[in-house]
């Protein structure tokens, strides 16, 4: 039965992309795996620092993708691998890209995936520049907290801008939590086609793959609170990454261990991605 609905969603042009189109995309997902279970590690670190954990071997580096690239950076070799995983994110992004532009439905859900599908594309693609410029002059410093801030001073230096940023945090906020819920449900497998591979190992998967739904959606979350508040006190210095976000949280015992959650989640997904790419297939918006 699951084998013939994974064959209904990923029925049509989509769903019989040439073998190469498929496995340049997968490709994609394999960095995109990399550089979450390096940001999930980074998360962790600043958990166990906040709690007095100094001696954790994990480096005091930006706890997202922007410093899951950075990390890779200080890596003997760097630049090169600096140049595949830019490689392999854009290909994701132009994975993402081609999924939201596919022939398929046009109602409310369709579009909504469609959209969602364009965000991923345009977010990874960001990271790509970042990998891109750090492998040009590894010097270069990309903060990613920074980035939110500028980007609010100059979108609430327009009219209405404080309700743009509002607006940005209120969806951010509703994509986690729907990503909280589709983790909670264990409907993380849409994506995949699993014919052939053991039940025991199926069960890993789905387990990794909830696990880390729920941290990334706990992690947008986190990210459209700051920047829900900071459209709402006209604030641009409140608005923050997801280093910012995690590293705030810390100042309390419940928040470190929120702040774990992502990290756990975050090397979940991450892991989730590695075993899985080589199944990977795109679901058409339906």
């Amino acid at each position: 039965m699951a084998t013939a609905s994974l064959h209904h969603r990923t029925s049509g042009p989509i769903g019989n992309a040439r073998p190469s189109v498929l496995w340049l995309g997968r490709l994609g997902w394999l960095a995109k795996g990399v550089v979450y279970v390096l940001a999930g590690v980074l998360a962790a670190a600043v958990a166990a620092r906040s709690v007095g954990w100094s001696s954790a071997v994990a480096p005091d580096g930006e706890a997202s993708p922007t410093g899951a690239i950075k990390e890779i950076a200080t890596l003997t070799g760097g630049r090169f691998l600096l140049v595949g995983l830019a490689t392999g994110l854009l290909l994701y992004a132009l994975w993402r890209l081609y999924t939201a532009f596919a022939p398929g439905g046009s109602g409310a859900e369709a579009v909504a995936m469609r959209i969602g599908y364009g965000v991923s594309a345009i977010l990874y693609f960001t990271f790509c520049l970042t990998a891109f410029g750090l492998a040009r002059r590894p010097t270069t410093s990309a903060d990613g907290n920074q980035k939110v801030v500028d980007m609010s001073a100059r979108v609430m230096s327009h009219t209405a801008g404080r309700w743009a940023i509002a607006l940005a945090g209120l969806i951010a906020i509703g994509a986690g939590l729907y990503r909280i819920v589709k983790g909670a449900k264990g409907d993380v497998q849409t994506e995949l086609n699993l014919a052939g591979v053991s039940g025991d190992r199926r069960r890993l998967i789905k387990r990794l793959g909830i696990v880390g739904e729920i941290g990334r959606g706990i992690a947008i979350s986190l990210i459209g609170y700051f920047l829900l508040r900071s459209g709402l006190d006209v604030k641009p210095q409140e608005a923050t990454g997801l280093d910012g976000a995690l590293r705030s949280l810390t100042v309390n015992g419940w928040g470190s261990a929120l702040v774990a959650v992502v990290g756990i989640g975050f090397v979940a997904y991450g892991i989730f991605c590695l075993l899985t790419f080589t199944h990977r297939q795109p679901r058409a918006p339906s």
